[in-house]
């Protein structure tokens, strides 16, 4: 975790009120579904059996699911073990196996060259330093494998969590947002894709941008969507 991200137990405390209210997510992202079945991404394999995804902040697994159910060696980082624990015991009653451990963009607790595919699904942003982001995109790439590929969503300029934000640096914004418990935090957003290639491609080849962009009634949702391979 860095010094951007809320603290640990205010996630878990988060999670579990959510629950509570049965307002987690409890279905796969569709883009991702789309990302890994569909034909969008130029070369991605249809068989996925004997190869190892890394599901970084999991959170409560919708997504992880969706990732045991291809077939997937699945693996995940949380940032407190309370809800690596839940994510964990949630995949074994739906069937499935988990190795979850406690990490952060910049702190993976696996070896070099170890994954096929990382998965970053709304969690590189909370990053708030231009290093920051180097070193999260940097860490990534070391426990992939050669040719091993990301996939990763991120807070697009246009999302509703940025009304009223306050600018405190090149691409670093406050939220102030008094209805999410993250107001005061600063996260990091990729302004254009130019810049997504900017800080990218130093580390993946054929590096991809794509964006989702919903407006649903009073609030718009957005989010850029990219996709790399790891530099031989």
């Amino acid at each position: 975790m860095t010094s951007s991200a809320p603290k640990a137990k205010e996630w878990a405390e988060e999670y579990k009120r959510l629950d509570q209210l049965s307002l987690n997510l409890s279905a796969p992202s569709e883009t991702l579904i789309r990302c890994f079945k569909g034909d969008y991404v130029p070369g991605i394999p249809r068989d996925f059996s004997k190869m190892r995804v890394l599901d970084v902040g999991c959170g409560n697994g919708n997504n992880t699911i969706f990732l045991c159910r291809l077939g997937l060696e699945v693996f995940g980082t949380e940032i407190d073990q309370g809800i690596c624990d839940g994510v964990k015991a949630d995949i074994k009653a739906a069937g499935h196996t988990l190795n979850v451990k406690v990490g952060t963009n910049c702190a993976l607790p696996f070896e070099d060259n170890f994954f096929d595919f990382l998965v970053s699904w709304n969690v590189l942003h909370y990053e708030n330093t231009e290093a920051g982001i180097q070193a999260g995109i940097a860490e990534y790439a070391r426990v992939l494998k050669p040719g091993g590929r990301i996939f990763i969503s991120s807070t697009g300029p246009e999302h509703r969590i940025l009304e009223g934000a306050r600018t405190v640096d090149a691409h670093v914004y406050e939220i102030t947002r008094d209805d999410d418990f993250r107001k005061g935090e600063r996260f990091f957003y990729f302004d254009s894709p130019n810049y997504i290639h900017y800080y990218f491609d130093p580390k993946f080849d054929d590096v991809l941008v794509g964006r989702t962009h919903d407006h649903l009634f009073t609030s718009t949702l957005d989010w850029w969507i990219i996709t790399g391979r790891k530099k031989a």
